[in-house]
């Protein structure tokens, strides 16, 4: 019942007359044209700055898509042979300790 009252309000007077929610929401908002974009300059920046963030955030989500080990795209039946793949690599994005992952690491460790 109640659904059925939500399609009956679509062809109510409110939607779809002059001055009712169709009418106004047909016109983009302000600041979402180049019109109006450059007309409020304050908008620019802002425009940039979260245009560069969701760049920044797609990047990284590609970059642990593709170089971390909690992603597996090979399909091979022996479930470890993933992460020998990563046994002597580097995939953090800083390394403020500077090892070198080239060389067997753990090799001259001793074991506990």
């Amino acid at each position: 019942m109640f659904f059925s009252k939500v399609l009956r309000g679509i062809d109510h007077p409110y939607i779809e007359q002059p001055g009712g929610r169709r009418a106004n929401n047909s016109k983009p908002m302000q600041g979402m044209t180049m019109a109006s974009l450059n007309h409020h300059k304050a908008l620019q920046p802002l425009f940039a700055i979260i245009g560069a963030g969701m760049v920044f955030v797609a990047a990284y989500c590609v970059r642990l898509a593709t170089k971390t080990t909690d992603v597996n795209w090979s399909k091979t039946k022996d479930p470890s042979a993933p992460y020998n793949y990563y046994a002597n690599r580097q995939f953090k994005i800083l390394n403020p300790a500077g090892v070198d992952y080239s060389k067997d690491y753990l090799a001259g460790r001793p074991q506990i």
